[in-house]
């Protein structure tokens, strides 16, 4: 087995799995449309008095905010946040700075691999440890489902030990309207597309195999 694979063989499988994760990243952050379907759902404008327009515009600006170097600063309507609120955006800031930069890296990687025909030559012998990596990914979302307050909890208290993430609705009022459906909503948005990536090179190396038999 370590004869059939090689360094290439495994960076390339790193590089898949990376790019992966960081696109579905990209795309859940911006995926607007969640929150929407939440506010709906939930009936968050009526309940806490607010627009539609109001609340998707703060999403925009909090997104904006964590996703654009070039912005410093997050002017919320209708609502206001403390310092520790603040220095939590900006630690989320920082860890989608290092996804966009991992994600251009393996992008670019899998580009050149494209370009050089590298991934019709080796994306099948990959096929076995992708199947292993969507098993891996699935056993975690199903764990996510079966209790994912306690996860959620979890995975802050590990990323951010400050504890800034702990909201106050009387200090940040702006945690009530960004509830924990919205957070689920986008976990699941987010494993679904990781697995769609996945089985999208896990079957073309399948046709990969074929080809060759044939």
């Amino acid at each position: 087995m370590n004869g059939f694979y090689n360094k290439r063989d495994y960076v390339l499988l790193t590089m898949i799995v990376l790019f992966t994760i960081t696109l579905s990243t990209f795309f859940v952050i911006n995926a607007n449309f969640i929150y929407w379907l939440v506010i709906k759902y939930l009936n968050l404008n009526i309940k806490y008095h607010v627009s539609t327009q109001l609340l998707m515009h703060n999403l925009h600006v909090m997104v904006t905010f964590i996703q654009n170097p070039l912005v410093n600063a997050m002017h919320l309507w209708h609502y206001k946040l403390s310092n520790g609120a603040y220095e939590h955006f900006t630690d989320v800031r920082k860890l989608v700075m290092l996804d966009y930069l991992i994600l251009a890296l393996s992008g670019f990687y899998l580009l050149i691999c494209a370009y050089h025909k590298t991934m019709q030559t080796h994306l099948w012998k990959l096929t076995d440890y992708l199947k292993r990596v969507m098993l891996v990914i699935g056993l975690l979302m199903f764990i996510c489902l079966i209790d994912f307050y306690d996860v959620f909890i979890y995975l802050h208290r590990m990323i951010f030990p400050n504890h800034n993430w702990v909201f106050s609705p009387k200090k940040d009022p702006i945690i009530e309207v960004l509830p924990d459906q919205y957070f689920l909503s986008c976990f699941v948005v987010w494993f679904g597309l990781v697995f769609l990536l996945l089985i999208s090179f896990y079957l073309a190396g399948k046709w990969q195999i074929k080809k060759k038999e044939h």
